[in-house]
């Protein structure tokens, strides 16, 4: 008998930091090593990403319920991997896309998916007894990739605010990750006494993931006061920013045209306003600032924008494909890493390679949608990632991460964090 083989599999509803349903799972080995993992979701997710196989069942939790997946997992799923030997990620993950036979995982479900794929990841790093990182490399590990915080909430976050997502500050100039932390702690504790100026009195208003609304629809406002906080902080010369457009929400397809603040314009015209922004602010890179299927207004954006560089998230779906594309045509320079958008560890990983290899940086990303242990900076860490993209200092998911990035600086010795210097166009 192998003890690293899968002995058993339970899944379960949970809930995610959203309060919707999410799919969990539990793998068991025949040594009685246990796994466990969640597949997170997003609010804003692109049309390209893995499938998520809910029930659409309207009277529980408003159709997110999970139990089709729940079933999917313990009645298709386990029977056919069921004696897989843990330790061999990529065996287990290529079965896996095997057994669903599509693209975007709409035969299983990507959650289903990829909540086994990673609770076998789990597993094998709880034989071996090492963090995740390491059990994804082994071999050396030179940078930490920076944490960055979401100050901002907007666009599908906050319907009613400012048709931009998320507005980010990346402490790029430091030296070591518990010094960027303090810079993100700090701006997050004055960020509101600027806003309270900027309201005339009234108090901040507390948004998605623990970020604020912003107080004007206007983003470049967002940035000004972000910025402002930084000067009363004393770090203006170490922040940068970042933009998560996720322009695809507000795109009027039929028309060409974006729906911003309840106005059609069309791609020259929003392009104008990011340049203003760019050409104001130092940015390391911009998200999404056009639709996922534009792909001739990612070439334009790239060259208008140039003082930035573009970043692929509904674009690109960590799938190597369509980073291949983006890559042949010069759309973007970098890309947001969401293992869930492809559905296995493996395939993630294998992307975020590939674009390093190809000259991108990779940015990992927690979901809305997520649950307090998300591996993604594990992954990061493992893959030579540039930053992680969460939410402020304070609520679980971004205490995880950081405290996952001051563990690994720690444990590997002379690693530094990640140096955007060859990146910096402004």
């Amino acid at each position: 008998m192998n003890s690293t083989g899968i002995r058993s599999l339970k899944a379960r509803a949970g809930i995610d930091c959203k309060g919707k349903p999410i799919l969990e799972v539990d793998i068991y080995t025949e040594g009685g090593i246990l796994g466990r993992a969640s597949s997170p979701s997003g609010i804003s997710a692109g049309e390209h990403e893995a499938f998520v196989l809910r029930d659409h069942d309207p009277a529980w939790h408003d159709g997110n319920g999970v139990f089709k997946a729940v079933e999917m997992a313990e009645k298709v799923v386990f029977p056919a991997i069921r004696g897989m030997d843990v330790m061999d990620q990529r065996a287990l993950d290529d079965f896996l896309c095997q057994l669903d036979g599509t693209q975007n995982k709409s035969r299983l479900g990507g959650n289903v998916t990829y909540s086994v794929s990673l609770a076998v990841l789990r597993a094998a790093a709880q034989i071996q007894g090492v963090p995740l990182y390491r059990y994804l490399n082994p071999g050396e590990i030179h940078t930490i990739p920076l944490p960055t915080s979401d100050m901002f909430a907007g666009g599908s976050y906050e319907k009613d605010t400012m048709p931009m997502q998320e507005c980010t500050v990346i402490p790029y100039k430091v030296n070591s990750i518990a010094e960027a932390t303090h810079i993100l702690c700090k701006m997050y504790k004055i960020l509101p006494e600027v806003i309270k100026e900027y309201q005339g009195g009234r108090r901040a208003e507390p948004g998605v993931q623990s970020a604020f609304v912003c107080p004007s629809p206007d983003f470049m406002v967002a940035f000004d006061l972000l910025y402002e906080t930084a000067v009363r902080a004393g770090f203006e010369k170490q922040i940068a920013f970042h933009a998560d457009c996720a322009f695809s929400e507000i795109y009027i397809p039929e028309r060409g045209t974006y729906n911003y603040l309840g106005k059609e314009i069309d791609l020259d015209e929003m392009l104008g306003r990011l340049k203003a922004l760019t050409e104001k602010y130092p940015f390391l890179y911009v998200e999404d600032p056009v639709d996922e299927n534009d792909w001739e207004g990612w070439v334009k954006a790239a060259k208008v924008l140039d003082k930035t560089i573009l970043c692929g998230d509904d674009l690109t779906v960590t799938r190597i494909d369509r980073l291949q594309k983006a890559l042949d045509l010069g759309a973007c320079g970098s890309f947001v890493f969401k293992p869930n958008q492809v559905g296995t560890v493996t395939e993630a990983m294998d992307a975020q390679k590939f674009a390093i290899d190809h000259g991108m940086f990779s940015v990992p990303s927690i979901r809305a949608g997520g649950v307090n242990d998300d591996p993604v900076a594990d992954m990061g860490i493992a893959g030579g990632a540039a930053a992680i993209k969460q939410g402020p200092p304070k609520n679980g998911q971004a205490i995880h991460i950081i405290n996952t990035l001051t563990r690994a600086e720690e444990e590997i010795p002379g690693s530094k964090p990640f140096d955007f210097t060859p990146y910096i166009r402004f």
